[in-house]
């Protein structure tokens, strides 16, 4: 059982909570803007080179620039990915914490007989599927682009 809280440390809890739940949201919105931009980006430049004319050759200088500029490109969006994940972690973390001292997972303390929020949810799960779906259509566009510079 936690221990009970004084009016004060409540009414910290519950300015604190909005707080933290918009952090939570803001990071997981700034992961997925991140991963569309980025493939937003190298997806159209993918079509604007597929549509070159077929004349146009670039030198193999010219391409391994390319793919290294994408390389670096793709990797800086990797990194502010993670950088995000982690933030929303930190977050979602205390954000777990808020919640079990206004006792949302606790039974009766809102609802008779039973919790406001599922139990489950005090628990992160090991794999964000958000973030592997986020970083594997970056890396994928990525690749189809180096692809389209080497080989066409």
């Amino acid at each position: 059982m936690e221990p009970s809280l004084n009016k004060e440390s409540l009414k910290t809890l519950r300015i604190l909570y909005p707080i933290f739940k918009e952090e939570v949201y803001r990071r997981r919105a700034e992961i997925a803007r991140v991963s569309r931009r980025g493939s937003l980006l190298f997806t159209s430049f993918s079509i604007v080179l597929l549509f070159l004319p077929s004349k146009l050759i670039f030198s193999p200088h010219l391409k391994s620039l390319l793919v290294l500029g994408i390389s670096i490109a793709a990797a800086f969006l990797i990194a502010q990915i993670i950088q995000e994940k982690s933030r929303h972690e930190k977050a979602k973390r205390q954000l777990i914490t808020l919640e079990k001292g206004l006792q949302f997972f606790e039974s009766g303390s809102y609802l008779p007989d039973q919790t406001l929020y599922p139990v489950e949810w005090q628990e992160r799960p090991k794999r964000d599927k958000g973030m592997w779906v986020s970083l594997a259509g970056l890396i994928g566009t990525a690749i189809v682009l180096i692809w389209i510079i080497l080989f066409l």
